[in-house]
């Protein structure tokens, strides 16, 4: 291989590993976003917050990266797949940063007494996304698209839990409407988690991409 291309597969490996760490972030966030809710935990929630301008930074990092390779360098078929697969994840691990941001400022606001009984299917989603993130990542790094179509299959239990936290806030306000503020904060909450297991399938669409050449819906 001549030291050109050389040059090529290194800085393509390391826009690959920069990706996995804007994973890690990603995934921290949205773990402690949860944390801090379950926990009214509101330093947690601030350094979820404060910590999204390094997800931001990090996620324009990836994109001149891309866009660099894709000027400088004119990749063509699975390269130029590659290219394009990665850039796509970033975009949809910078949007879970957003909800997991989301989610630490509803735990700022929500008040002390709400019963977190109610919340006792938000650990678990939070939990399956940050397996499916993991999984998804490792199907990158292995460059598997099989892995990769695994890794949705937990996006069914997400949306399954989905519902039944949808409709336990739902009866709860029905029961106890002076609560309706803290209720609708849970249900957005609720909602940023469904969104979070869609963002990951799309990952791993990404990845079914790169490796495959084909587009296959997985959501």
């Amino acid at each position: 291989m001549s030291p050109y291309r050389e040059k090529y597969r290194r800085e393509l490996n390391n826009i690959k590993i920069s990706t996995k760490n804007l994973a890690d972030l990603v995934s921290s966030s949205a773990d402690y976003s949860v944390q801090a809710l379950m926990n009214s935990n509101f330093d947690l929630a601030k350094r979820v917050i404060q910590g999204d301008q390094e997800v931001d930074d990090l996620s324009q990092e990836i994109e001149t990266l891309c866009m660099e390779l894709l000027a400088l360098q004119q990749p063509m078929a699975t390269d130029l797949r590659q290219i394009i697969g990665i850039l796509k994840i970033s975009i949809d691990l910078e949007r879970v940063g957003d909800l997991a941001v989301d989610i630490a400022r509803v735990s700022i606001q929500i008040k002390q007494g709400v019963e977190m009984a109610r919340l006792e299917y938000i650990p678990r989603m939070a939990d399956i996304s940050r397996r499916m993130l993991s999984q998804s990542m490792e199907a990158l790094t292995n460059y598997d698209a099989d892995m990769a179509r695994h890794a949705t299959k937990w996006d069914y239990e997400i949306d399954g839990l989905y519902v039944k936290v949808r409709d336990k806030l739902l009866k709860i306000i029905i029961e106890k409407p002076e609560i309706l503020n803290e209720a609708i904060l849970l249900l957005m909450v609720n909602r940023h988690l469904e969104r979070i297991g869609d963002h990951i399938c799309n990952i791993c669409e990404s990845i079914v991409y790169m490796v495959e050449a084909r587009r296959e819906h997985l959501n």
